[in-house]
């Protein structure tokens, strides 16, 4: 592929919920040696060169994304007619990875990442993927030497958008003398790293999730990011627990879940981190954004072998 650059077109940092993914390719891609720019549709671009440019959007932010056929799209959400004058093997869907995806029978390339290649590009091949930890993989390293540094309190914080599931966590919390901590959700907002002290030194760190997503099989990225932080991953969902091999705290009620978790905690550091190292090393090899764009690159070569 001759890429000249690489553009994010999309939600800003702090923008939407999506905007951490963004923020997320913006610095992996950067730190494989691409040019990388991150614009919007309220930027400026009379003055820049757009030849030969891989775009990763979303399909809410792309309404002024220039459309050229000598470029190459990474579409997620979008309206796909607007890319119509595309090449089709130069345009790629990603969509998240759920159950539904198993049940279509679509073809799978890796564990829980399934690609539908189009067939001599008559369509838009579709990757589905889960998103990822936002760490790269010397930042896990420095995390894993890092794990009896680390001071746990008796508070749990949760940085993202509410949900009633996470209003269980407040009331068990409540009743169990935890102090509980709510921030993000764009009110509050703090910073990537602050987002990272604060999950490690939760007592806990839970990635909780709604009926609809433990229903559907939804891999959220916050269980990624809670791993490679070195806290033991706790969730609700026993899609996710299937994923890290039922080697992660799960049970499908909240309370029970976090009961577990804190008597995981109260363990010996010795015991605890020959259960978390292996986690983060996975994550580390298998989970950050440097795997999924090596993968997206992949079926753009395969496309255009075609």
């Amino acid at each position: 592929m001759d890429i000249k650059q690489v553009v994010i077109w999309g939600h800003k940092l702090h923008t939407h919920t999506h905007s951490y993914i963004h923020n997320a390719f913006f610095k992996t891609f950067t730190h494989l040696g691409y040019k990388t720019i991150w614009l919007d549709n309220n930027d400026k671009i009379n003055n820049i060169d757009f030849s030969c440019t891989l775009f990763l959007t979303e399909g809410q932010v792309d309404n002024n994304i220039p459309i050229r056929e000598d470029c190459y799209y990474i579409l997620h959400n979008c309206n796909i007619d607007k890319y119509r004058t595309i090449p089709k093997g130069n345009t790629l869907v990603i969509q998240v990875f759920s159950k539904d995806v198993i049940k279509r029978n679509e073809p799978k390339i890796d564990d829980f990442i399934h690609y539908n290649q189009s067939i001599n590009n008559t369509g838009h091949s579709i990757l589905y993927m889960p998103w990822a930890t936002d760490l790269l993989p010397e930042e896990i390293n420095k995390n894993i030497l890092n794990l009896d540094n680390i001071k746990i309190k008796k508070e749990i914080n949760f940085v993202g958008m509410n949900t009633p599931e996470w209003d269980t966590v407040k009331k068990f919390c409540n009743i169990n003398n935890i102090t509980y901590n709510g921030l993000g959700g764009f009110q509050n907002n703090i910073d990537i790293l602050s987002n990272q002290m604060l999950i490690q030194q939760s007592l806990v760190a839970p990635a909780i999730q709604t009926k609809w997503q433990v229903d559907n099989g939804y891999i959220p990225c916050r269980i990624f990011k809670n791993i490679s932080y070195g806290r033991m991953g706790v969730t609700n969902s026993e899609t996710v627990f299937e994923l890290f091999r039922k080697s992660i705290i799960y049970h499908p009620n909240i309370n029970d879940c976090l009961k577990i978790a804190i008597n995981f905690e109260n363990k010996n550091n010795e015991y605890k981190k020959s259960v978390l190292v292996p986690l983060m090393c996975y994550v580390r090899e298998k989970h950050t954004y440097i795997n999924r764009i090596h993968t997206i690159l992949d079926c753009f070569k395969k496309q255009m072998i075609i």
